[in-house]
């Protein structure tokens, strides 16, 4: 005998077991007697047993149905039990995962981890760098979120949530000879890199070179504040968003493209797609995000 039902199955045995009557059941359950009585001819066939005898009056179960009804019952209430949970930030123990990059950790990590402590006092936060170990974790279903800008190499199996539209720009030190992004390209040029974002290719500096700027990196540093102290001390320049732009510098717009701006997003697995607690991280990094807005 093997265990391949399904749940309705069941409800007819159980309700068949309380009623007696094939009219009745198929009444209570919403379906016609010629449903019910071809539901009950699978089950016999399935479990070899006549399971109701036709009596003077009603059906009676036979010893395998009044042996196992207990049984049938208690999967319907198992399976009654069945329901979303119920979730309060405050009440939190789980740990929570989180990805990111070194530019996004630098200007945003001590505002989310305050912010998100606020509300799950209980729950422990890890911030880690987003690499390629981690991308494939998330890709086979990692209960983690990465805060990152839109990527078009992510597969479908990630859903990628925008919150924000942000704008790049190149920086320089405040006393920097260069005033236009067409005098900046003289420059040498320091990027961030950034495992498993742009270790194999630099979206921005693509778009540009649709547009004839043709900009090489002279040098690639995954520390934030050391390409920030490069750019202070020396005449390189580099890349950020609008918003971030680090103290003693100053911006250099980059040309008006249509495709240029990049949409900030938070991204996890569609599998999670309707678990309250990524959305109270979306609402707590939009938070975030609002208040450094230019």
């Amino acid at each position: 005998m093997g265990h391949n039902l399904d749940i309705q199955s069941i409800y007819v045995l159980v309700k068949m077991y309380e009623l007696r009557n094939v009219k009745l059941v198929a009444d209570a359950l919403g379906k016609t007697s010629s449903a019910i009585s071809k539901i009950l001819s699978k089950l016999k066939t399935h479990f070899d047993d006549p399971l109701f005898i036709q009596g003077r009056y009603s059906f009676e179960p036979t010893l395998f149905m009044d042996t196992n009804i207990i049984h049938f019952e208690h999967i319907l209430t198992t399976f009654d039990a069945i329901h979303h949970s119920d979730f309060s930030p405050q009440t939190l123990k789980q740990e929570i995962i989180l990805y990111g990059h070194a530019l996004f950790w630098d200007n945003f990590g001590d505002k989310l981890y305050l912010e998100l402590r606020k509300d799950a006092p209980l729950a422990k936060i890890s911030m880690r760098n987003w690499s390629l170990e981690a991308r494939a974790r998330l890709v086979e279903g990692e209960n983690a979120v990465l805060l990152n800008t839109y990527d078009d190499t992510l597969p479908q199996v990630i859903l990628q949530k925008t919150i924000c539209e942000l704008t790049p720009i190149f920086y320089v030190r405040e006393a920097h000879p260069a005033q236009t992004i067409d005098e900046l390209i003289q420059y040498p040029f320091v990027i961030t890199r950034n495992p498993g974002w742009n270790d194999v290719r630099y979206p921005i500096l693509e778009r540009l070179s649709g547009v004839g700027y043709q900009i090489t990196p002279c040098v690639e540093v995954e520390n934030i504040s050391a390409i920030e102290n490069i750019v202070r001390q020396s005449d390189h320049f580099s890349f950020t968003m609008s918003r971030l732009i680090p103290n003693g510098c100053r911006a250099i717009s980059l040309p008006t493209m249509s495709d240029l701006n990049i949409n900030c997003v938070m991204s996890y697995h569609r599998a999670k797609q309707k678990d309250p607690q990524k959305e109270w991280l979306f609402q707590a990094y939009n938070r975030v995000l609002s208040q450094t807005k230019a």
